[in-house]
C-alpha cells in the first residue's frame, strides 16, 4: 500500500497548487491512497464545502484537520455531513467531525486519525489517553492506520511516535508548516516525520504575507492577515505500508516548487482580522 500524505493545504493558492498538480504527482507516486491535512484550506483558517469539494473531486480520499477546523461557521454543516472530514478525536464529541475514517479500495483499507497536542495549544483532552483508549475499543481491529498528529511541540509529537510505534502504520506531525528532515520507520514498524509541512506559499511567514507578520512582531498591533500566493511548494511524504501486516516500508520526503495559473488573491472576502 501507498500512501500520499499532504502538508497543511494553506488558503486558495495551496489548493490551486495541489489541484494543478494531483494528477502528475499520482502518475509519478502511484498512490493507493491521498490524505491532506485541510485545517487551513480557507484562506489559513477552516474549510468550507467551497474550499473541499474540487479535492475531493481530484482524488483525495480523506481530509484530517486541527485546531482551526471549525474557523468557518459556514463549514461546520458540510463538516458534519462529510465523514471523510476527519477531526482531533480528543476533542469534544460534540464537535464536527468524524473521530476516525476507513477507506477501501482495491481490496486495501486505511483507517485514518487524528489527534491534536497540548503543548501550546488550545485545551483538548490528552492525545495519550484518548489514542490508547480509542486504540483498545477500535482501532486494534484495523490493520493498516495513518495518524496525523496536529502539534506545536516537536517533544510532544517525538513522544506520540514512541507512544504509538508498532500500533499505527505510520504518525505524520502537522501544524507547524515547515518540514522537519527527521523521517524514518520506528522499531516496531511505524513510519514517522516531526512534520510534513505545507503546501502553499514559503515566501512567507507559515502561510502569511511577510510583511503583515514583520510588522506585527515590530509594534504588537492588531493587523489584518493576508495569504500570501508567492513562493509555492507541495510539501508531503509518501510512504510504503505492508498491507498484510500494517507494518511501515518506508517514508519519503516531498518537496517540490511548484507553479501556478493566475490567481486572484487578497480579495477582501479572503481577508480576516486576527487579533492574538
Amino acid at each position: 500500500m501507498r500512501i500520499l500524505f499532504f502538508g497543511d493545504v494553506f488558503g486558495k493558492s495551496g489548493r490551486q497548487a495541489l489541484i494543478e498538480n494531483i494528477g502528475s504527482l499520482k502518475e509519478e507516486y502511484l498512490p493507493d491512497f491521498i490524505v491532506i491535512n485541510g485545517e487551513n484550506l480557507a484562506d489559513g483558517r477552516g474549510l468550507t464545502e467551497k474550499t473541499t469539494k474540487p479535492l475531493f473531486k481530484a482524488g483525495v480520499d480523506a481530509i484530517t484537520g486541527g485546531n482551526h477546523l471549525w474557523d468557518r461557521a459556514e463549514g461546520l454543516e458540510y463538516i458534519r455531513s462529510t465523514p471523510a472530514i476527519v477531526k482531533a478525536m480528543n476533542y469534544p464529541s460534540a464537535t464536527p467531525g468524524s473521530e476516525y475514517y476507513s477507506v477501501e479500495k482495491n481490496g486495501m483499507s486505511l483507517c485514518v486519525v487524528c489527534l491534536s497536542g497540548q503543548i501550546f495549544m488550545p485545551p483538548c483532552d490528552s492525545p495519550f489517553s484518548t489514542f490508547d483508549r480509542w486504540y483498545q475499543q477500535t482501532g486494534n481491529r484495523h490493520r493498516c492506520i495513518l495518524l496525523d498528529f496536529h502539534s506545536e511541540s516537536t517533544a510532544e509529537k517525538r513522544a506520540m511516535g514512541w507512544f504509538t510505534d508498532g500500533c499505527v502504520s505510520a504518525l505524520v506531525g502537522t501544524h507547524t508548516h515547515i518540514q522537519t528532515a527527521d523521517e524514518e520507520i520506528l522499531p516496531q514498524g511505524t513510519a514517522y516525520i516531526t512534520d510534513v509541512g505545507m503546501t502553499g506559499p514559503h515566501d512567507s511567514v507559515i502561510g502569511i504575507r511577510k510583511s503583515i507578520i514583520l510588522e506585527k512582531f515590530k509594534t504588537s498591533l492588531p493587523v489584518r492577515y493576508e495569504s500570501s500566493d508567492k513562493g509555492m511548494q507541495i510539501n508531503a511524504v509518501l510512504i510504503e505500508v505492508d498491507n498484510s501486516g500494517g507494518k511501515a516500508l518506508s517514508i519519503a520526503r516531498i518537496r517540490r516548487l511548484v507553479n501556478l495559473t493566475t490567481l486572484n488573491n487578497h480579495t477582501n472576502k479572503d481577508k480576516e482580522w486576527i487579533r492574538n
